[in-house]
């Protein structure tokens, strides 16, 4: 069953849901930010780019990075071939940086996919858990004192907003 089925449903179905148990103490929580301020101050030299400025870029995917690779051996195996504005030096370093950040950068994406999926996995569980704990609130509002205002504040995210007629 599709979240989305659920969430419109007048009635909640139990889902039992478990993707991710995990936890995470604020102590190994503020570590781990640490270490990644760490690694970002050890990388000083990364840029920010804006919108505009990435457009303007050529886009150098995974399949012209070995013509990269081809173009460096050339220009150090022949570099009399260069023209003498070009500059050979800031070549040079621009593919060993490339060299040195594609396994880091291989690591952090692996990272990031792990934790947006662990993200999505633990919002999809607390959403399932919280769906059910709405059902009881729904159904025992009545029942219990205060609860009613609590199933109030609840039921506004479930209002959908009124579809604007069109003048035709």
């Amino acid at each position: 069953m599709k979240l989305s089925n659920c969430i419109t449903s007048k009635t909640f179905r139990t889902m039992a849901q478990n993707l991710v148990s995990a936890t995470l103490s604020a102590e190994t929580a503020e570590l781990v930010k640490q270490d990644l301020a760490s690694a970002k101050s050890k990388l000083d030299f990364l840029i920010t780019l804006q919108g505009q400025d990435i457009l303007s870029l050529i886009k150098v995917g995974n399949t012209f990075l070995p013509f990269i690779e081809k173009a460096y051996q050339a220009a150090l195996d022949h570099p009399e071939i260069l023209p003498g504005v070009f500059d050979k030096n800031e070549f040079a370093r621009d593919c060993e940086l490339i060299k040195s950040i594609r396994p880091i950068l291989n690591q952090i994406n692996e990272l990031a996919e792990s934790l947006q999926n662990t993200f999505f996995a633990a919002t999809s569980d607390a959403m399932v858990g919280a769906l059910e704990v709405y059902s009881a609130v729904k159904q025992n509002r009545d029942k219990v004192p205060g609860l009613n205002v609590v199933a109030d504040e609840m039921a506004v995210f479930f209002k959908k907003a009124p579809k604007k007629v069109s003048a035709n």
